[in-house]
């Protein structure tokens, strides 16, 4: 994560959060309260809609039709009011320290988030953002091994990579030699084919891969 977080407070103008967004090439800015506390978030979806550059919503017929003036009077705020705590998105989705990276991707693809402030307790420690998951698979080394793993641990490691990826293992054929794996058999589809392909390159110890899967023949009756 990113520990020296850009952040401003509740009276922070708009004005300047645009600015920090444009000059720091960030995409959001977390909203902290004066004792450090997480009170809320602008993203740059916040700012999309201003009247400073024209891009607020025109006013719905619907909206005339219900009279519904609490959400005309909200829309108002967000697109005419001046400070973060006017546009910041109040509920924030966070992490916590203790957070494993896979949990944190689940949750950024599962709330489809681009980023996650880090807290301990209810106070801002970091941000873990997309591209800081980029940056940790750019660094990712496999392991080297102290005692290399043999043909058989090979063989085992991957037909059970295998077995956990297609039902159709039982026509799969594999065996290891030297570290260079064969791999014979009928799938159903191409994807299922890449699949295995893509486990046996996985698996520790495998050098080389000789592909003699075919496809099952489809009846076109």
């Amino acid at each position: 994560m990113t520990r020296d977080v850009v952040s401003v407070s509740a009276a922070t103008p708009v004005s300047e959060i645009a600015g920090a967004l444009a000059s720091k090439r960030i995409s959001a800015v977390p909203v902290v309260s004066t004792d450090g506390a997480l009170v809320g978030i602008v993203s740059e979806s916040d700012l999309m809609r201003r009247t400073e550059i024209g891009t607020q919503r025109r006013p719905s017929w619907w909206r005339k039709v219900l009279a519904d003036m609490e959400a005309e009077a909200a829309d108002y705020i967000r697109t005419h009011g001046r400070k973060a705590r006017h546009v910041m998105t109040p509920r924030v989705v966070t992490a916590t320290e203790d957070m494993v990276l896979a949990d944190i991707a689940d949750l950024m693809e599962k709330q489809r988030l681009k980023r996650l402030p880090v807290l301990r307790g209810s106070h801002l420690v970091g941000i873990v953002s997309r591209s800081d998951l980029v940056r940790a698979l750019a660094r990712y080394r496999a392991p080297l091994f102290a005692d290399p793993p043999t043909d058989g641990t090979m063989l085992r490691d991957l037909m059970d990579r295998v077995k956990a990826l297609t039902p159709s293992h039982c026509l799969i054929n594999i065996s290891v030699h030297r570290g260079n794996a064969d791999i014979a058999g009928v799938v159903d589809t191409a994807t299922e084919r890449e699949a295995i392909l893509v486990a046996a390159e996985n698996t520790p110890g495998i050098r080389s891969i000789q592909d003699r899967m075919i496809l099952r023949c489809r009846s076109t009756s």
